[in-house]
């Protein structure tokens, strides 16, 4: 039978529990390596010597994980969870000019990072800085096996950065209890054991990889399937291989693998019986995408789940299969102990059926946001939260979302606001206005594109200014396309009209193709 998470105060209790229970069950496998849980746990242990003993932190300090998927990730990670020392997973494709102001608000006292992707992190002020060849080349302590200060559910787990709708940096402050309280979740409403494996591609410093999967995969003491980047011919090679039953990630992850799951099935015409149960959030499941991955995977439930970084993953999970359902279309239903509610502008409440603002309250929902070096509430008085999304409940309490928060685009899971690539564009020479919006990707969901009003003394190409934003923001933020226009329509009171923009582009009216970004 499967603990809950009633019965631990941290997420290192419940390592320090599969390791106890199972000890030669494997934990991690990542490249040619294996980490059973007696290894597994061993390693995190001698990790918490060298953060305690060689480093001197203390419980409440800070330190920026920014390892990408890797095995010592996770050994760190669970290591400072036991200490009762923050961390916060940092997203491995951000560039210095997007990030220095936001590890600055950070202020952590070490910065773990991979020189070959971020080496401007060594210069972090007042922060030991330790690349990960450096890391795997210490001679790590003996073992630190008991703790020296207790780390309770209401501490700080792990502080994860997201954005609202101005594009300003926030930092979702997650607790052991959100974490463990996720965790029950899942473990429920996914019927997810001991005896089950995942792969984990998407990436670990995103709130699904860190808490849909590592952190529960680690406390059912179950097996993870670890890779360093998402690569779709990979993972169809490993779910055959290895017998996974359960698959985690976005529309985009699940569209490529089908993609991948086609061009194999000539020579491995395999249909995948172990696969027990895909997930799919962090994006809508079309009707279509289900078909495919039925038909691809016909033994396996498809399970869509809605969720935020500020619910630590889940807040509604599909019960069952939601091929055949009455209810496709729904994100399905609240996991225990959340509640949701439907509000328009005012904040009233609405009844079953109408859309307008989706507000939750449980324990999974975080508490505080870190914004400008000092905590925030991220709830109004009665712990209600407000995800800036729209939708409605029906009837029975399923929920059906309809839009999201109105500038932000989501690039197969990776989150993109506009604000933050009009700030950056309207600085290019010649660039007078620039405004930001989503165009439909069959790929990736949404990608964003670039409306810019030249101010008539450059000339200005996609080309040129593509490779200028190329060392200022990750990849994944580039324009799918540039469109040159001589005005921005505008609203009555003088705003400019992204709905109009959405129409035009629509239209097709006066496009300009940019390269492709792969």
């Amino acid at each position: 039978m499967n603990s809950t998470s009633a019965d631990f105060q941290n997420l290192y209790q419940a390592l320090s529990h599969s390791a106890a229970r199972s000890p030669d069950a494997l934990a991690l496998a990542f490249e040619d390596r294996r980490y059973l849980y007696r290894d597994f746990h061993l390693r995190v242990q001698r990790a918490m010597a060298q953060l305690d003993r060689g480093w001197s932190l203390r419980k409440g300090d800070r330190i920026l994980l920014a390892w990408g998927n890797h095995p010592a990730f996770c050994e760190v990670l669970f290591a400072a969870l036991g200490l009762g020392i923050e961390v916060v997973p940092f997203n491995t494709k951000l560039k210095q000019a997007e990030s220095e102001a936001l590890v600055g608000h950070i202020a952590p006292q070490v910065v773990l990072f991979d020189a070959t992707v971020q080496d401007w992190l060594k210069n972090t002020p007042d922060a030991r800085a330790v690349s990960l060849s450096e890391w795997q080349a210490l001679c790590l302590p003996e073992p630190l096996t008991r703790p020296p200060v207790p780390v309770n559910r209401d501490d700080t787990a792990v502080m994860m950065f997201t954005s609202g709708t101005t594009g300003e940096p926030k930092g979702a402050i997650i607790t052991h209890n959100n974490l463990l309280c996720a965790i029950d979740a899942y473990t429920q409403k996914l019927n997810l054991t001991a005896a089950d494996s995942t792969i984990l591609a998407v990436p670990i410093y995103h709130i699904t990889g860190l808490s849909a999967l590592l952190a529960l995969f680690i406390s059912l003491g179950a097996s993870i399937w670890l890779q360093h980047r998402f690569n779709a011919p990979q993972v169809i090679t490993t779910l055959r291989e290895q017998n996974i039953t359960f698959l985690h990630g976005s529309p985009t992850i699940f569209i490529l693998l089908c993609q991948a799951a086609r061009e194999q099935s000539a020579s491995h015409p395999s249909d995948f019986p172990a696969l027990r149960t895909i997930a799919c959030g962090a994006g809508h499941l079309s009707d279509g995408l289900i078909k495919e991955l039925k038909t691809l995977f016909p033994h396996t439930a498809i399970q869509p789940i809605y969720g935020l970084t500020e619910t630590t993953s889940p807040a509604t999970i599909f019960p069952g299969d939601v091929w055949g359902s009455d209810k496709c279309g729904s994100s399905g239903q609240a996991i225990p102990g959340l509640a949701i509610t439907i509000r328009n502008d005012r904040q009233q409440p609405l009844p079953a059926g109408q859309i307008g603002h989706i507000w939750l309250k449980g324990d999974v929902v975080i508490r505080e946001y870190w914004q400008h070096s000092e905590r925030r509430p991220s709830c109004d008085a009665q712990g209600w939260f407000c995800t800036g999304d729209l939708g409605y409940l029906d009837d029975e309490g399923w929920l059906y979302i309809k839009d999201r928060s109105k500038d932000m685009i989501n690039r197969g899971g990776e989150k993109i606001y506009s604000l933050e690539l009009e700030n950056i564009l309207s600085t290019y020479r010649g660039v007078r206005e620039v405004a930001v919006i989503p165009t439909p990707s069959p790929v990736y969901g949404e990608e964003p594109v670039a409306f810019i009003v030249p101010d008539g003394q450059h000339h200005l190409t996609s080309e040129e200014i593509l490779d200028w934003l190329k060392v200022k923001i990750a990849r994944f933020k580039l324009p799918a396309r540039i469109i040159f226009t001589r005005a921005l329509p505008r609203t009555h009171n003088g705003k400019v009209s992204k709905q109009q923009l959405k129409t035009r582009l629509a239209e097709s009216i006066i496009t300009l193709s940019t390269e492709d970004k792969k």
